[in-house]
């Protein structure tokens, strides 16, 4: 996120993607929304996450 921040505001992502800042910020805030409402990764506490066969080793 901090880094896409950074980008807007440099501008460096405005020139590669024809975005206003605005827009760009949008669009962030979406993906951002999505991905929390997904309801996974992160916020799936370790005991119940699914773990890898090398985890179970």
């Amino acid at each position: 996120m901090a880094v896409t921040i950074d980008a807007v505001q440099s501008g460096a992502l405005l020139e590669r993607t024809g975005l206003t800042a605005g827009d760009a910020f949008s669009e962030l805030g979406d993906l951002l929304l999505d991905g929390l409402s997904s309801g996974q990764g992160a916020f799936e506490s370790p005991s119940t996450a699914a773990r890898s066969p090398r985890d179970q080793a």
